[in-house]
């Protein structure tokens, strides 16, 4: 635990760079998910699947870690079983997708409608860790890219991140 925290807090404080390779990228928030792990017991389960053909793209920094806090703090704490957690990525076509996936409590049509709308924030969150993940995904690759969810009640939610594959800075909108 004592090395997953050192390695999550040097991630955070000395990354200068906006850009990361995703399979660092993909350690933070395997890092991350290593404490949670221990703080949950055997309340939570977590599976990282990563194609290696893109772990080398550069996307910009903390982009999973606050999905993987949102699944567990939404999703997972109030379920009564154990939950699972799954971070999967791929190429396809000109993109790279990723999804955080979760089995657990899932969300409502209009919880789910809401989920970019600062002032519709969860109650006991600060709310703007899903609206700062979208908006910085915008900004930097445009407004076709981002974060997409889908959920159901009772069954869980997953949250699919699209980004250019072989994105360069001069491409920047």
């Amino acid at each position: 635990m004592t090395s997953a925290l050192a390695k999550l807090l040097r991630q955070s404080i000395s990354n200068d760079n906006e850009r990361i390779p995703l399979e660092k990228e993909v350690d933070y928030a395997g890092s991350y998910l290593i404490i949670q792990k221990m703080r949950y017991k055997d309340k939570l389960e977590y599976e990282i699947e990563v194609e290696e053909d893109i772990k080398k793209e550069e996307i910009i920094n903390l982009i999973l870690q606050p999905l993987v806090e949102n699944a567990i703090y939404h999703g997972i704490k109030y379920k009564g079983s154990k939950g699972l957690i799954r971070i999967v990525g791929y190429g396809e076509d000109d993109k790279i997708i990723l999804k955080v996936i979760d089995n657990g409590i899932g969300m409502d049509e209009e919880t789910l409608k809401g989920i970019f709308d600062k002032s519709k924030a969860v109650e006991g969150s600060n709310g703007v860790g899903i609206h700062n993940v979208q908006t910085r995904l915008c900004l930097y690759y445009g407004a076709e890219y981002g974060l997409h969810f889908e959920s159901t009640l009772g069954e869980g939610t997953t949250v699919t991140v699209t980004i250019p594959r072989n994105f360069r800075e001069e491409e920047r909108r």
